[in-house]
């Protein structure tokens, strides 16, 4: 019966063997002919037909997702062998799951329900087909994203696909989604080089060519030639009279002359957006969501199907646009289209730059040769009322205007200065004056003002208010602001003004007078800065004095990695150099609201208040993240920035003088230090400021310094503790990698156990979940050996199957025990412990067993290292015995296999003797020697029933006793 077995077994396998064989065969097959063919359809194909041919399936279909307008298209479809081609249709819910899961679903039975379950809904079939009753979905992933998918269905039967029919499908379907990845690649590189080409042939093209209009003409006619539109235009915009122009527009074949017009909505949205907009379905309500109006076309064209209109942008301003149009169909421009509409207008934006820029340069050099005269005056020049005379004066000769103006803002008091005034030939003087609304708008816009026409009316409009003369002078009919600027502000202007004409000023005169006005603010800035440093040197003698303290301080800071050593030093050096009665230095305990008092002396003694709650006006410090100075009237100004006059620190008198410089780590205010003067106000200088601040800045550098010095101390002597561990489990790890017998695994963590974690108490169990009993493998209490049967999990072991995760008690062992559902007093035998750590023994995701110490005296013996070492040597030993296990099975297998070979072997040989002895006797003797040889025995005997005389006969004997 064993030796039947056995031989069915090993049929089994060699049919098994064959057919997965023939898998790779089909495998094979399927990706050589994959790898030849870089059409996408023809991939489809192919894959399809073998499909067909493999499984037993009446539907095939291959469907490819289109996540951008959420349909799904079939591209091969075959049902009872007949090609069916099912229009796109919307992606529904079981499509969607299979899109989210990203894996294969296979339905052999209930399908109705299953599909009900896992979509919600009642399922439905491609218009033509038939219910399915077993069903087998692959996912096609591409870039790893769902790109559609290969489905096998069986309308007859359920169970109709085995797991080697999956997994075969699977194979193919993700062989043809490299395939695919590989086509659509190629398909890309061939597009992208056809498009490189003619990028190139533009902009050969363009580079030669500097007549703005003969670039529109050579865009406009490549465009004509390579895209499939009945319409071609480029329009430029001029955005300070909001109209367009059509410098380039053909339709079927035709040029169509047009005339500007006003930009509508739809450029209005174009010049906003600033990028590409495509419309290539549903083209007047469309146009009629972006607008909120009709669409309208250029006279003598028709309205349009499908329309791109690309931007074209210089300095980041869309200038114009191109746009392709076709009247004859939607969809009628692709993708590619579109990026290579793009590319060119890039191309043609920089050409139109290029030539503007070359058509300028000659009215530039003019320009410029005035600008370098004046430029060399200025670099001269380091007095105020200079510069202004001489940049005043050669605006005088430039321009053509009766009035020439340079004036200074003063922004604090609100007024404006005369620096230089000329009308008509006359110097004029006037006296300063409040700034009136033309300087308040070129002071907020922070922008030049042009008004050429109109004067009176703009200047209404613009400030609400009628424009007014300097006394003296009359209103002007042309106006040029252009604003002196430092940075960001504005602090003066220079103005031209016509009294007899209109539009007196052209781009030309704004430019360059806008660059004389720059240059002039620099001349200015670089004189207030000359002046500025003259005055900067006499305090240089100061900053030195200033300076030696500091680095005496900073000297003794480096060497000092104590935080209150700190703290005390730079205490003592500023009682000794500030006029204060009162030196504080507080941290700020953010978490609980505390400040702590690390320095204090009031009146030269030293004073140690307890820490108390923050007050407002350190909440004050907080939140600014800035110095506070009060020099007088110290109950006003605190009530104005916190509510209320505040209180001092109890024991301590109130100040006349005060002065806080936060303590800043990063962006963040950790503490602050403080001088008060409690005789007079006005006791803190702008040096005072400026070299406390400093001192503050060193100290938080240097307490950081220690705070990093401390930190590191600690994380090296944690580096020591890993690296003793890590010898620890190194040690054991390379006993484990020699050790095969399980138990003596257990005998070799344990003992190396005992000896590392000076524990009193060490238990290795193993578990039987099928019986629930814990065997103890080893256990050791206070240097003894201890047995015990096998018992019912106790209640740490439950806990750790069923979290997976190690469990660490430190104190209070009975009530733990108890809130994990313990019923007794946390221990079968003796007293609980006072400490103890629970590891899982985890192979795979089951928890084989557990590994505890314990000790019976202290609370909060074990610590987080003491944890992380029993866990790592508890993983180690857990994968060893494992592989002992796995070792052993593994031999007891092969000597069983050994064994069967023997007795197939011995079989055979008799088989094939009996076959050619046909005499008894000789049989007799044949079948008796085989065992003898075969089983090694001493004693061989074969027994014959006679069933007339209930007698036993005994034709084969061997061995020295005769049969019983």
């Amino acid at each position: 019966m064993k030796s039947t077995a056995k031989t069915n077994d090993l049929s089994e396998a060699l049919e098994l063997l064959d057919q997965r064989t023939a898998q790779l065969e089909v495998i094979n097959s399927v990706q050589e002919g994959l790898a030849a063919n870089l059409d996408m359809q023809g991939i489809y194909n192919l894959l399809g037909n073998r499909i067909r041919e493999l499984f037993d399936a009446q539907v095939e279909s291959i469907s490819i997702f289109d996540h951008q307008k959420g349909i799904e298209e079939f591209v091969y479809f075959f049902e009872d062998e007949k090609l069916i081609r099912p229009k796109p249709r919307p992606i529904d819910n079981f499509r969607k799951l299979l899109i989210k899961k990203k894996e294969l679903i296979c339905i052999n039975e209930n399908a109705d329900d299953v599909w009900t379950q896992l979509t919600g809904e009642e399922p439905s079939v491609v218009p033509g087909t038939k219910l399915t009753r077993s069903a087998l979905f692959v996912p096609i992933t591409m870039s790893g994203e769902v790109q559609g998918y290969v489905s096998l269905q069986n309308v007859d039967r359920e169970h109709a696909f085995s797991d080697s029919d999956v997994q075969l499908l699977s194979t193919l379907v993700n062989s043809m989604g490299l395939a695919l990845e590989n086509a659509k690649l190629f398909k890309e590189t061939e597009e992208r080089n056809s498009q490189l080409a003619v990028i190139n042939s533009v902009q050969q093209g363009l580079v030669a060519e500097m007549d703005m209009m003969g670039i529109y003409n050579l865009v406009g006619d490549q465009i004509r030639d390579l895209f499939y539109a009945q319409v071609v235009g480029i329009s430029i915009f001029d955005h300070e009279n909001s109209i367009e122009s059509f410098v380039y527009i053909f339709e079927d074949g035709r040029k169509i002359p047009t005339s500007s017009r006003p930009i509508d909505k739809f450029r209005a949205l174009l010049i906003k957006k600033k990028e590409l907009i495509c419309i290539n379905e549903n083209a007047d309500s469309v146009w009629t969501q972006l607008t909120g109006e009709e669409p309208t076309v250029v006279p003598g064209t028709k309205l349009t199907k499908s329309a791109v209109y690309v931007p074209m942008l210089v300095s980041n301003e869309v200038v114009g646009y191109i746009s392709l149009q076709n009247v004859d169909r939607e969809h009628a421009f692709s993708e590619s289209d579109i990026q290579l509409l793009g590319t060119l207008v890039n191309s043609m934006s920089v050409a139109l730059e290029n030539a503007k820029l070359y058509n300028e340069s000659e009215q530039r050099n003019a320009e410029l040769a005035v600008i370098n005269s004046v430029q060399q005056g200025l670099v001269a020049e380091m007095d105020l009322e200079g510069i202004y005379e001489l940049v005043g004066n050669k605006i005088r000769d430039l321009f053509d205007a009766q009035v020439t103006g340079i004036y200074s803002f003063d922004l604090d008091k609100d007024i404006e200065h005369f620096h230089y005034l000329w009308e008509d030939g006359d110097r004029l003087y006037p006296d300063s004056r409040p700034l009136n609304e033309i300087r308040r708008w070129i002071i907020k816009n922070k922008k030049l003002w042009l008004i050429n026409e109109d004067v009176n009316n703009e200047v209404y409009r613009m400030t609400g208010e009628m424009g007014e003369a300097v006394p003296g002078t009359r209103m002007p009919r042309s106006m040029l602001f252009v604003p002196l600027m430092i940075g960001n502000e504005v602090n003066g202007c220079v103005s031209l003004q016509n009294l007899d004409r209109e539009h007196a000023f052209t781009e030309s005169d704004v430019r360059l007078l806008s660059t004389l006005a720059n240059s002039m603010t620099v001349a200015l800035e670089n004189a207030r800065l000359f002046n500025e440093t003259h005055r900067l040197l006499g305090e240089t003698e100061q900053r030195n004095a200033e300076l030696a303290v500091i680095n005496s301080v900073q000297q003794g800071l480096v060497a000092e990695m104590d935080m209150q050593g700190i703290y005390d030093l730079v205490g003592e050096k500023i009682r000794e150099l500030f006029d204060a009665q009162v030196t504080g230095i507080y941290s700020f305990d953010h978490k609980n609201g505390l400040e702590h008092f690390h320095y204090l002396f009031e009146d030269g003694k030293r004073m140690h208040p307890d820490p108390h709650p923050l007050n407002e006006l350190k909440k004050w410090i907080i939140d600014n993240k800035k110095l506070l100075l009060i020099n007088e009237d110290i109950d006003y100004e605190l009530f104005k920035i916190i509510g209320h006059s505040a209180k001092p620190v109890p024991g301590t008198k109130r100040p006349k003088s005060v002065l806080f410089v936060p303590l800043m780590i990063g962006d963040e205010v950790n503490g602050c230090v403080t001088l008060q003067n409690l005789d007079k106000e006005h006791a803190f200088s702008e040096s005072d400021v400026r070299l406390l601040s400093t001192l503050a800045n060193s100290m938080t550098v240097a307490l950081e310094n220690a705070r990093l010095f401390n930190e590191t101390n600690r994380l090296l002597g944690e580096t020591e503790q890993r690296n003793a561990e890590l010898g620890v489990i190194n040690s054991v790890q390379e006993g484990l990698v020699r050790e095969m017998d399980m138990q003596t695994i257990y005998e070799l963590v344990g003992n190396r156990m005992c000896e590392v974690l000076k524990t009193q108490t060490l238990m290795i169990r193993t578990f039987d979940h099928d019986k629930k009993l814990e065997i103890w493998e080893y256990a050791v209490e206070n240097g003894e050996r201890l047995l015990n049967e096998p018992r019912p999990f106790i209640w740490a072991n439950k806990h750790l199957i069923k979290t997976k995760k190690p469990l660490l008690i430190n104190k209070d062992y009975v009530e733990t025990a108890k809130k994990y559902g313990d019923k007794e007093k946390g221990v079968s035998k003796g007293l609980p412990p006072k400490s103890a750590i629970f590891v899982p023994m985890l192979v795979g995701k089951q928890v084989m067993g557990s590994v505890s110490i314990q000790n019976l005296e202290k609370e909060d013996f074990f610590s987080e290292s003491d944890l992380r070492l029993l866990t790592t040597l508890t993983n180690s030993m857990s994968v060893a015995i494992e592989n002992a296990r796995l070792f052993n099975e593994t031999t007891r297998l092969l000597k069983e296999t050994e064994q069967h070979a023997t007795e197939l072997q011995t079989v055979n040989n008799i088989s094939k003797a009996m076959v050619a002895q046909l005499e008894f006797e000789s049989l007799i003797k044949l079948v008796g020697d085989q065992m003898k040889d075969t089983f090694k025995a001493d004693i061989v005997y074969l027994a014959l029933h006679d069933r007339e005389t209930n007698m036993l006969n005994f034709p084969y004997l061997h061995g020295e006793k005769s049969p019983p």
